[in-house]
């Protein structure tokens, strides 16, 4: 009697998985509204952050049913894409470039680290002392990287996308644009002496630009300054082939997803 109960949980357990993940993801739905229903129906796949109220991924990538994972993938699409696409018009930066790094260091918006700090690009604290004395980012979460590393945390993903726009415009790694960052330098100085976009009104100066001005910098040009950078701390197992690839998995969901 308690095989056959059992048997019956399971199978509903499954046919409540199918349905759910089995309806098109729309344009509203996050990914935490993934991870909850995930939650529910399976109590070790996704769990609950009482710091901050959401959920996050217990599965390994390869223990993710691939129908589940494309809800994962559309819902990320919709959580990131509108920030993605302005931050990247206003910083002359391809967009995909920001979602596909977002995307490979959260894996997909589901870590620990990003639902636990806000912290979607693994942005350390060690060497950028202008995240808390311009921008005031100055709470950190230690965690093992695989050392213990203290990883800043935000208050959104908005401003983990500014941070880590500061981060791969740093000088080191404008030095490897084909410009050498000539386009953007003067902008991330004026931010950096301001703690407010450049297109905002400072408390002291004067507007910087409205909007900076030259084509944007590709895919390629922008992973090339970051990608095998002998200081770069962002993802060490990353190499430019692979940058690659994930931006073009995220140009992918970007033309499956529904607008």
């Amino acid at each position: 009697m308690k095989v056959l109960k059992l048997i019956i949980i399971v199978a509903l357990s499954i046919c409540s998985s199918t349905f759910l993940f089995s309806q098109p993801v729309v344009r509203g739905d996050s990914v935490q509204v993934i991870l909850s229903r995930l939650a529910r129906i399976q109590s070790d796949a996704a769990a609950y952050i009482p710091e901050t109220k959401r959920y996050y991924l217990l599965l390994t990538p390869e223990e993710i049913p691939e129908n589940v994972l494309e809800s994962i993938q559309h819902a990320f699409y919709y959580d990131v894409s509108a920030f993605c696409k302005y931050y990247g018009w206003k910083y002359l930066l391809d967009w995909r470039v920001l979602a596909s790094k977002a995307a490979r260091e959260t894996y997909w918006g589901t870590s620990y680290l990003s639902n636990r700090t806000f912290n979607y690009f693994g942005i350390l604290s060690t060497g950028k002392p202008w995240a808390c004395s311009t921008f005031k980012y100055c709470q950190t979460y230690t965690k093992n990287d695989p050392e213990p590393a203290p990883f800043v945390i935000f208050p959104n993903f908005e401003g983990s996308l500014w941070m880590f726009i500061h981060t791969i415009y740093s000088n080191h790694y404008l030095e490897r644009l084909p410009d050498k960052g000539n386009k953007v330098k003067a902008s991330i100085q004026h931010e950096r002496e301001t703690g407010v976009h450049y297109w905002q009104f400072p408390r002291k100066g004067n507007f910087f630009a409205d909007q900076l001005m030259g084509n944007t910098y590709a895919a390629e040009e922008i992973i090339h300054t970051w990608s095998e950078h002998p200081i770069n701390n962002l993802c060490v197992n990353c190499n430019r082939a692979t940058d690659k690839i994930w931006v073009e998995r995220v140009q992918t969901i970007a033309k499956s997803a529904k607008e």
